[in-house]
């Protein structure tokens, strides 16, 4: 492993203590992997910490940056080094070393239920790059509560500029950013969302125009767009389809 690469891997112990017969029982994960990756038009990827490299690596085409997937399991961590801008490599270290730190703080029980997610740029060429949204969640951990394999997911991101990191936890609504000033997690404002606007996304799902809404709630239809304008305030979305994404994503509705 190259000396630069080893950021991405800190506080972890150098050895994991995972035997071949682990490695074994992990092959589920892969063939899991590889399932979720042809249902999907995300990238997927599968890090293994223990050997410091990937996993798993899917085919799609996003996160491969014109490279074969083989390339890019060989390459592990080193593939970031040649796909990302230099400038947000160091936010990307910042990234990984406070995750692990916020990891770290939770009891063993609920690290298998965090998930981090945020966004950075990669380069297809020289020309041209994208800002991806990047997520990854602990599949499996070693006897001592370490991270020692992790599911990624990648996709093209919504937002112009890269940070914006996250950390979620799938057993409640409890979310933390981080602040790159601060270099700290705060916890995020619970989002309570009224009757009406549970109701109104509930019937968006259905495909229901402003309209339709109105009529099946008996309010006109310029009620329903200020709804509609407080929920995208609220989630921090621009169309109702993301709204109504965001707000499934924090068990909202």
């Amino acid at each position: 492993m190259r000396q630069e690469q080893k950021p991405f891997f800190s506080p972890l112990p150098n050895d994991l203590q995972i035997n071949e017969t682990e490695y074994a029982k992990a092959e589920i994960c892969i063939t899991m992997a590889d399932a979720i990756a042809r249902t999907t038009n995300n990238s997927v990827y599968i890090i293994d910490y223990n050997r410091k490299n990937f996993l798993y690596v899917s085919s799609n085409p996003l996160f491969l940056c014109g490279r074969t997937t083989e390339e890019v399991k060989e390459k592990g961590y080193g593939f970031y080094f040649e796909v990302v801008p230099p400038e947000e490599i160091h936010q990307l270290m910042e990234i990984n070393e406070a995750g692990f730190r916020f990891y770290y703080e939770q009891p063993p029980e609920k690290r298998l239920s965090l998930t981090i997610e945020y966004d950075f740029h990669i380069c297809t060429s020289q020309r041209h790059r994208h800002l991806i949204h990047h997520k990854l969640t602990p599949i499996l951990l070693s006897g001592k509560g370490d991270i020692w394999l992790a599911l990624c997911t990648v996709s093209l991101s919504p937002n112009k500029d890269p940070g914006e990191v996250l950390i979620s936890d799938n057993t409640c609504t409890d979310r933390h950013a981080y602040s790159f000033k601060g270099r700290r997690w705060r916890k995020q404002p619970e989002i309570i969302l009224s009757d009406r606007e549970r109701e109104i996304l509930q019937l968006s799902v259905k495909g229901l125009s402003n309209a339709e809404i109105g009529e099946s709630l008996f309010i006109d239809a310029n009620t329903v767009k200020f709804h509609k304008k407080k929920l995208f305030e609220k989630l921090h979305a621009e169309n109702i389809t993301e709204a109504v994404g965001v707000a499934a994503y924090l068990r909202l509705i």
